[in-house]
């Protein structure tokens, strides 16, 4: 990878450290390999230099692998007639890796896990020596985590990429791992011109939405704020060992051969396309995906997987050309919002033009059987917010956003549909499956300071309609609320209307949030019942009509990811608009 555009940087890298898996990957010791690493590596720095240091973990083997094991163990408990236990059901997911080191030392930065085969090491490393060139942030560092097949093992080892004039170090003589990326890229000095930045604002110009209301953001929309509830009785497969039988099924079907996530994601990007006046992706253009994982039949996995992970080879379902990136984020439930953020930085730092963010939830029995052994599934429609909440349902959808700078936009004549003014991720709390109060009110926060407002006219919730994972969500916004002195700001979840689509679900949030300030409305939370006690916040049941220019969204995640974003309206334009329909 050539260095070529970026000013003098200087790196300095942490010894490699090999993790022996004899007995295979465990979710007790690879993390704390990773936590040992980076404190090596962060340990000595300044608490100032601390402070909001970002990594960028590359961790593609693991995605992989820890994806390819659960369905495996999915596939023996069918084979035997038994359901998963809950220590079975979940491999520590990719962000999981660093949540003990955050959990336990002063660093506080936001964590972003790359798992896309290949090229996740360059990504990571490209994108940290732009962001430190323009200035985007003071630091940041690159962690790769890569099985060894020679040695049974996996390597470990982050690099910080800081301002300097100072060559990068010689990695060891004997390189312990040959396939990894980040050593082979640290030999030499790395110099170069600046990085063109951007200082403009980050804004939303197409949106595009599949549920199981059926294809557009319109159907969608219409059909929450009148309190329709698109859930149906499962039908993709036999649901008899579930206790969940319902769910927000698509009618979208797939021809012979083709994953259904491919013809769901199709539909979501001629939407968003038609949305951002595009008649298709530019070149130079930066694609982050959701919802999916690398090829697990090459990890270990069963053929029958290709309906949740992406094809040998993939390189962003043909959607960018040669001259563009395709990435794939790893966040649990909140990988949209993780994705949405890393674009948001792609562009501001000069890396792309157009960003096109996408997830995807297709109806699946592994997934299925994991929120089942969780036991996070509810044998009845979820009711987000609700004293009666039992637990979530599982949804089917994609969502596509193009994202650019303001300035971009305005130079193409194009009036977007919203601004991004505000956006935060983080990694931490303990215990893999619980939600984090106290984190998910430092990224509300954040994401307010950001976007330069104390409160906003609504709040869409994560709000999935478990009990521990609804009442987190709402103890982060009345803390928030109680600093910032909000009164009785209105809150809503689509999830009982729709269903929960996992690490899709910020696409549906997202089309909440635009289409309240595009029509003035508040949709409410269909399901509810009788509501969660709450003072500083207002959980509606049925929609309104008032008056809205701001909007925040938070969303949650296994592994202790958590993030919030702040979309506002965009400025007034005398240009025809091509914004969300």
């Amino acid at each position: 990878m050539s260095a070529a555009g970026f000013g003098p940087l200087v790196q300095g890298s942490t010894a490699p450290a090999l993790l022996s898996t004899p007995g295979g990957l465990t979710a007790d010791t690879v993390p704390g390999v990773v936590s040992a690493v980076l404190g090596a590596l962060l340990d000595p720095l300044p608490r100032a230099l601390l402070a909001g240091l970002p990594v960028v973990l590359a961790a593609p083997d693991y995605g992989a692998r820890a994806t390819a094991a659960f369905v495996n163990r999915c596939e023996e408990a069918e084979h035997e007639g038994r359901k998963l236990r809950p220590t079975e059901a979940i491999s520590p997911e990719p962000a999981h890796l660093v949540q003990e080191f955050a959990e336990h030392s002063a660093w506080d930065g936001p964590t972003y896990v790359l798992i896309n085969q290949r090229t996740a090491t360059c990504q990571a490393l490209r994108w940290a020596r732009a962001a430190v060139a323009t200035g985007w942030h003071r630091a940041m560092v690159v962690c790769e985590i890569t099985h060894d097949p020679r040695h049974g093992a996996y390597l470990v080892v982050a690099t910080l990429v800081s301002p300097g004039g100072s060559p990068v170090p010689e990695p060891p003589a004997e390189d312990p791992a040959p396939g990894s990326v980040l050593l082979r890229l640290l030999r030499g000095p790395v110099t170069g011109g600046a990085a063109r930045g951007s200082g403009s604002a980050v804004v939303v110009s197409g949106l595009g939405l599949v549920t199981g209301y059926g294809a557009g953001v319109g159907r969608f929309w219409r059909g929450l704020v009148t309190g329709e509830r698109a859930l149906v009785p499962l039908t993709r497969f036999d649901p008899a060992r579930l206790r969940s039988k319902v769910v927000g099924q698509t009618t979208v079907s797939a021809p012979p051969g083709v994953p259904r996530r491919r013809v769901l994601l199709d539909l979501a990007l001629r939407e968003a396309l038609a949305g951002a006046g595009l008649s298709r992706v530019p070149e130079r253009a930066l694609l982050t995906a959701v919802g999916v994982v690398p090829d697990l039949a090459g990890a270990g996995a069963p053929e029958q997987v290709r309906e949740i992970a992406l094809e040998p080879g993939w390189c962003g379902d043909g959607v960018v050309g040669p001259g563009g990136t395709a990435a794939v984020l790893a966040h649990a439930c909140a990988s949209g919002t993780f994705s949405l953020a890393m674009a948001r930085e792609w562009l501001r730092c000069g890396l792309a033009e157009i960003a096109v963010v996408t997830g995807v939830s297709s109806l699946n029995r592994y997934d299925c059987a994991a929120m089942e052994a969780v036991r996070t599934s509810s044998s009845r429609p979820a009711r987000p917010y609700d004293l009666d909440r039992a637990g979530l349902t599982i949804g089917e959808g994609a969502g596509v956003a193009v994202l650019e700078t303001a300035e971009h936009a305005a130079a193409r004549g194009h009036t977007p549909a919203a601004v991004l003014g505000g956006i935060a991720c983080r990694v931490g709390g303990a215990g893999r499956r619980r939600l984090h109060a106290e984190v998910g009110a430092q990224c509300m926060r954040a994401a307010l300071a950001m976007a330069g407002l104390a409160t906003v006219d609504y709040v869409h919730g994560h709000a999935p309609g478990t009990q521990q994972g609804d009442a987190a969500e709402l103890l982060a916004l009345e803390t928030v609320g109680e600093q910032l002195g909000w009164d009785g700001i209105p809150l809503s979840s689509h999830k009982g209307a729709a269903g929960h689509l996992l690490h899709a679900s910020a696409f549906p949030a997202l089309a909440v949030a635009i289409s309240a300030i595009r029509e003035n409305t508040v949709p409410g939370t269909p399901g509810l019942t009788h509501a969660l006690a709450a003072h500083r916040v207002r959980v509606l049941q049925r929609s309104e009509r008032r008056p809205v220019h701001s909007v925040l969204v938070s969303n949650f995640g296994y592994g202790g990811s958590s993030a919030a974003m702040v979309l506002t309206a965009p400025p007034m334009s005398t240009e025809d608009s091509h914004g969300v329909a």
